[in-house]
């Protein structure tokens, strides 16, 4: 029951890229270093202490799934700034002339081939140049620089999406009870304040006030009005036309490399699986714990499912980050790009990336299950579960 009610709170979601719980089999294994990873996939010998695959029945394997689409904002900056995944050695970037004050880490990119897709440009404004400051930059400050708010409007319009039931599959009073919940539970204004309660706790000042002076300067004022833009509300179609494009006029090689080496300093795409595992292991908590007390999970039994789910959705993630990238800085010179790499690549770009990550998905998952909790109370589970069992199939 927990399953089927954890897919009516997720209805919509599993899509192709989530292979078939029931035709697949989920492998775990634990590296030389002690890290326990899951895929879909077998390890590499070099990769793996004990590669044994675990086939699991469909009942075992997680029910919340959530789409890349909603988990994977516009900028490289995944929500809207990723933080700095775990990265290989840095490898020697081909003649970057960083600016002084910053240390660049640098990587290489797979070479793709194409000329040049033609878009019209962003409609984005500017945002007028902050002016230089001698006072200490405030958190909320930095904040707003960044664009935080604001696209976190667009972030969870796309998450209440995903957990509000299709027209037609709860009674009238049920979908008007859910309506008011997820306009409640996820209101910007109450989860900007726990990313940046999450934030003061990693605050490091030189590094922030180094961010600070990039917010402030124009090149970043100029990104941050095409990430806000591009993560408005209803700007779906405009991104799936653009994709649809790219078929007839890729990009060009070295626009790609560019992007690539932005998602990858950043760790936007590590970023976007975390929240997709943090919306999973709320979803999944809730339900568990408004169930009979003999049909409620462990928690070792919800992280494997959050875990499992991440592995699951990271491959179709990378593909909607690049899309995403491309269609949110399709106005932006490659020396401007260049400039936002390195800047990402410096101490204080880690710093940020890193903190802003960490935050983000702490809370986005409590705003999730916080919000999923009193969904189940509201809408008993009975009636969630019929919700579910009315749910078309998926799309394959």
């Amino acid at each position: 029951m927990t399953d089927r009610i954890g897919i009516a709170l997720l209805l919509g979601t599993i899509l192709a890229l989530a292979p078939d719980p029931s035709a697949a089999e989920t492998y775990r294994w634990v590296d030389g270093q002690g890290n326990v990873t899951y895929s879909d996939r077998p390890p590499q010998s070099q990769d793996a202490r004990t590669p044994a695959p675990e086939t699991r029945p469909a009942s075992a394997l997680p029910a919340p799934m959530v789409t890349p689409a909603s988990a994977a904002m516009p900028g490289p900056t995944a929500m809207p700034v990723p933080a700095a995944m775990p990265a290989p050695e840095a490898r020697p970037m081909p003649e970057a002339k960083p600016a002084p004050e910053l240390k660049a880490r640098e990587v290489t990119a797979p070479e793709v081939k194409a000329p040049p897709a033609k878009v019209p440009q962003a409609k984005a404004s500017v945002p007028p140049l902050a002016a230089a400051r001698t006072s200490p930059t405030k958190v909320d400050e930095l904040l707003e620089l960044s664009g935080l708010k604001a696209q976190l409007v667009g972030l969870l319009s796309r998450i209440a999406g995903e957990l509000r039931p299709a027209p037609g599959q709860m009674s009238t009073s049920d979908q008007a009870s859910v309506d008011r919940v997820l306009g409640q539970g996820l209101r910007h204004e109450a989860v900007y304040a726990l990313v940046r309660d999450a934030f003061r706790l990693q605050v490091d000042r030189p590094n922030l006030e180094a961010t600070a002076t990039w917010l402030r300067s124009p090149v970043a004022r100029k990104i941050v009005a095409l990430e806000v833009a591009s993560s408005e509300p209803g700007t779906e179609p405009q991104v799936a036309t653009y994709a649809a494009s790219l078929k007839a006029s890729p990009p060009a090689a070295r626009r790609v490399e560019l992007l690539q080496r932005l998602d990858w300093v950043t760790g936007a795409h590590e970023t976007s699986a975390d929240i997709v595992a943090a919306i999973s292991r709320g979803v999944s908590t809730a339900v568990s714990a408004a169930g009979q007390p003999e049909q409620r999970l462990r928690p070792g039994q919800i992280e494997d499912r959050a875990a499992q789910v991440r592995a699951r959705v990271n491959e179709g993630l990378r593909e909607v980050r690049m899309t995403s990238m491309l269609y949110t800085y399709r106005s932006l010179g490659d020396e401007e790009l260049m400039e936002y790499v390195l800047f990402s690549g410096s101490d204080a770009g880690r710093w940020y990336n890193a903190a802003m990550r960490k935050a983000l998905v702490s809370a986005l998952g409590k705003a999730v299950e916080q919000t999923s909790a009193e969904l189940v109370r509201t809408v008993p589970l009975e009636r969630w579960a019929r919700a579910a069992m009315s749910a078309p199939p998926p799309v394959k």
